[in-house]
């Protein structure tokens, strides 16, 4: 009889670009929503597409054994951008609603975009 050990299954980069694209889409809406703001509606949709687009392309390319590098550096340059904006709001405002929520997300972008380069590079 053997037993059989499982690691816990983590979300991989392209998961993880796809659910920080969809919380920008759905933050920039309620931006939208709740304070008129067409800029946060703008900027939470192309962002939050761009980065969907990165999972995308990182997926497609995981799965056919190719090059993702593309991928990656569109969710990295997308998550400096938004890191840009974001920290220094939220160490300004210490508001966690929105900023804190896109510094962190953005943080972690582009972490993984550097890990997802340096995984191409080897």
């Amino acid at each position: 009889m053997t037993l059989l050990i499982t690691a816990p299954a983590f979300p991989s980069i392209s998961d993880y670009y796809a659910i920080f694209g969809g919380v920008s889409i759905i933050l920039g809406m309620l931006g939208f929503v709740r304070a008129k703001s067409r800029a946060s509606f703008i900027a939470g949709t192309l962002s939050g597409l761009a980065l969907l687009g990165a999972a995308f392309v990182i997926a497609k390319h995981y799965t056919n054994d190719t090059s993702s590098k593309t991928g990656y550096i569109l969710g990295l340059v997308f998550s400096a951008l938004l890191l840009g904006r974001f920290l220094p709001g939220f160490i300004k405002s210490k508001k966690f609603y929105p900023a804190g929520i896109l510094a962190i997300l953005s943080l972690g972008g582009v972490i993984a975009g550097i890990l997802g380069l340096l995984g191409e590079a080897s």
